[in-house]
């Protein structure tokens, strides 16, 4: 039986940058759910690998685009 690891990233704010994150978040190993409720979003990132270091290789370059996306919308 091959092992998995995964991570959860949950992010909740304005609708206007949720698209673009979930744009981020549209890379091999990720799965990502969307909800919006008017100017409010809720995107749940899921990453998925057999390793716990590639696990984290893919956690941490999501999260550096994530930042990177949020640092240049303010």
């Amino acid at each position: 039986m091959v092992e998995s690891y995964q991570a959860t990233i949950e992010w909740s704010g304005a609708s206007s940058l949720a698209t673009t994150f979930l744009a981020a978040a549209s890379r091999p190993g990720c799965s990502a759910k969307l909800t919006e409720n008017g100017e409010r979003a809720t995107l749940v990132i899921t990453v998925e690998d057999t390793s716990i270091q590639e696990l984290r290789d893919k956690v941490d370059d999501l999260l550096v685009a994530l930042a990177d996306i949020e640092e240049n919308s303010n």
